[in-house]
């Protein structure tokens, strides 16, 4: 600063431009997060559905997906990437494609959830998270400027439709109560367990008597199974030439006895 004769004061803007007073912050957050979003291929989200109904029940269950996971009980640094990312999704809506896809105009979001995403950047005070702050503050002031959210009621009164999302939970064998009643007709999560292992258990004793192919049948495990049959039948020599002769002699045997050309292709 510099004062004047008459007492004015005088801002001197170099002073806000130069290495001595400023030291411009490097980090950009919101720019790696933009670079992440394209990276991980997000950026095609949009084009996943385009019927008109379909795409609307998939939006609103993305943004509240992204909702879900910035409640209080989530810690600061992933609330604020799942902010940056709700910020994204909602602004890269495409429009003015043909045809038009449906969009979303307004994100439902309970009061008590929209009161935390506000003061979301306040929490941000330790030293690797204070980075973060201004950029938080930009992205929550934006969308509240662009009244973007749709105030609901406290998220206790299960005001969102569905209540709860439908979603597939993994429970651990130890985690399964045997003491659990049984309902009648119905097998219990153990049992179900129990059957399963069984049935596996089963297919590999199975494969492991069972050969991955069968034996092969060489010429002389041949020989040996015709020089059996012939002996169990009693076919002797003689009675093997004399056959061929008769075949040889009346080809009319072999039209009118299908059972005996078999056996002499069997006895050549």
């Amino acid at each position: 600063m510099a004062t004047v004769n008459r007492g004015a004061v005088v801002l001197q803007p170099a002073y806000f431009t130069s290495s001595v007073y400023y030291k411009e912050d490097s980090t950009k957050p919101f720019e790696l997060s933009k670079t992440l979003w394209t990276a991980q291929g997000w950026k095609w989200m949009h084009f996943k559905v385009f019927d008109s109904r379909t795409r609307e029940t998939f939006l609103n269950v993305t943004v509240r997906l992204f909702l879900e996971r910035m409640v209080k009980t989530e810690a600061p640094f992933v609330r604020t990437v799942v902010l940056f990312a709700l910020y994204t999704f909602f602004n890269t809506q495409p429009t003015g494609s043909a045809p038009t896809l449906r969009g979303l105009s307004h994100i439902p979001i309970p009061i008590d959830q929209y009161t935390s995403l506000i003061a979301l950047p306040g929490t941000l005070t330790t030293p690797y998270l204070a980075p973060l702050e201004p950029f938080a503050s930009y992205v929550v002031s934006a969308l509240v400027d662009a009244q973007v959210f749709h105030l609901l009621p406290n998220s206790e009164l299960g005001v969102l439709n569905p209540r709860d999302i439908p979603r597939e939970i993994f429970v651990g064998e130890g985690l399964i109560d045997s003491n659990q009643p049984q309902r009648k007709g119905h097998y219990s999560k153990r049992d179900k367990v129990i059957k399963a292992r069984t049935a596996l258990d089963a297919v590999g004793r199975w494969l492991d008597r069972t050969p991955s192919s069968g034996a092969k049948t060489t010429r002389s495990q041949y020989e040996a199974e015709k020089t059996r049959l012939m002996q169990e039948i009693g076919a002797s020599q003689g009675v093997v030439d004399r056959l061929l002769e008769a075949h040889a002699g009346w080809p009319r045997v072999q039209a009118a006895s299908g059972s005996a050309d078999g056996m002499l292709r069997m006895l050549q």
